[in-house]
């Protein structure tokens, strides 16, 4: 039995670890380049959460990574009177290159 719940144990905190990365963590692993993301869910009282991310990539001459985030979250309540929300951020990421630090 202890074996299970050791085992159980290592999973779920390897399951944390993964899905704890945000988008501007997962962000300077990408290449150079623009990417974008829409994600859309719909919960048990009919609300429905929208998020599109826009992810922007560049390199400089010395190999440091710049990546701009630009997220919109749209919540959107079942009704004809609730109201829709929106939050937008925008997020700098700066890494600098293995032969600059």
């Amino acid at each position: 039995m202890s074996k299970q719940l050791i085992l159980l144990s290592t999973v779920l905190a390897a399951t944390l670890a993964v899905s704890a990365c945000s988008s501007e963590q997962r962000a300077a692993d990408l290449p150079p380049g623009k990417y974008q993301k829409t994600t859309r869910s719909t919960d048990a009282y009919g609300t429905t959460t929208e998020r599109r991310d826009v992810t922007n990539v560049t390199v400089d001459e010395y190999g440091d990574k710049d990546a701009t985030v630009e997220s919109e979250t749209t919540k959107d309540p079942k009704g004809l009177f609730n109201k829709k929300t929106v939050r937008k951020t925008k997020t700098n990421v700066h890494t600098a290159s293995p032969d600059n630090q």
